[in-house]
């Protein structure tokens, strides 16, 4: 970075594109991994958690956490249900969820 240039936060487009950066990198080494497909399928599942958790280098840990449509609480009250814990109340900066899967082609790397 240059003296001129102040630090500042990554935007919610650089978080969402580091991740998903991340994640193909998983990709490709899982996939050259000498193990059996499942061993492959789980180590790419663990390391992405992993990477969500806050265990991979230059990422921080991520905010999961279910956020139900407003009607879900009262309709499975209704069908005498439980209900997942709503937190669309919360101040939550940067959430870069919620359209990852439709973005994650488009970060693919170019070979």
């Amino acid at each position: 970075m240059s003296s001129a240039q102040k630090p500042r936060a990554y935007t919610e487009n650089e978080v969402r594109n580091k991740l998903l950066d991340e994640i193909w990198m998983l990709i490709d080494y899982w996939h050259n991994a000498e193990r059996s497909d499942r061993e492959r399928m789980e180590g790419l599942a663990f390391s992405i958690l992993s990477a969500l958790d806050g265990a991979s280098l230059g990422l921080p840990k991520f905010i999961v956490a279910p956020d139900p449509h407003p009607h879900d609480k009262g309709w499975n009250l209704s069908e005498g249900k439980n209900y997942f814990p709503e937190n669309y109340v919360l101040p939550i900066h940067c959430d870069i969820a919620g359209g990852l899967h439709e973005l994650f082609y488009g970060r693919k790397p170019k070979k």
